[in-house]
């Protein structure tokens, strides 16, 4: 009798194992009478012009010490984006050097054009805060000046002279300081880092 019983369940679970490895789609499934519209709609939810699909990247804004991080990240030739926060005008610009902090240039004329209509199309010393991007996504609080100096890098840009971008606790070449001017506009840029969804 015991046998028999064995026998039995044997049977039973080699007849499920074989009525699973010809019928593998459960015949009570909702999906197995799809009508050809279904079809479509699955097959087209990701590629038609309607669904345009947009990953929510999260956005951050660091305040970066400059000696310990941000010279580091901010790499020799790297072309990066800048946010002028007071005008929203961006540009993009290309490090070609500096130590105590980013030595930069416009990577063209169009963007020298939009990097001097900041300070209202003349050159100016004076300090702005801005957004600088290193990494998709990541920005880092900074400051800016608008004066050309010094030696330029790259032709054809409509502008003499590379310009300065000052983050946490950088340094001017010359006095070899911190200066004060480029620190309170760092520190507004970080202040405002919540508004950079505004700009984007």
């Amino acid at each position: 009798m015991r046998k028999a019983f064995s026998f039995y369940i044997i049977i039973i679970l080699f007849t499920c194992g074989l009525i699973t490895c010809i019928l593998p789609y459960p015949l009570v499934s909702k999906y197995t009478n799809l009508t050809a519209k279904d079809i479509y709609n699955i097959n087209n939810f990701h590629e038609g012009e309607d669904f345009i699909y947009s990953p929510a990247s999260p956005i951050s804004v660091s305040n970066l010490n400059w000696f310990d991080t941000v010279n580091t990240m901010f790499k020799t030739y790297q072309k990066t984006r800048v946010i002028d926060i007071k005008s929203g005008l961006t540009y993009y610009v290309y490090r070609n050097g500096g130590h105590n902090h980013a030595d930069v240039e416009p990577i063209d004329k169009e963007n020298t054009q939009i990097f001097k209509n900041i300070y209202g199309g003349v050159w100016s010393w004076a300090r702005r805060p801005v957004w600088v991007e290193l990494g998709e996504g990541n920005f880092v609080a900074a400051s800016i000046n608008g004066y050309p100096h010094g030696k330029s890098y790259i032709q054809n840009t409509g502008m003499d002279g590379h310009t300065c971008i000052h983050f946490l606790l950088s340094k001017t070449h010359g006095t070899k300081r911190v200066d004060e001017d480029h620190q309170a506009a760092v520190a507004y840029a970080y202040e405002h880092r919540n508004e950079i969804k505004n700009y984007l």
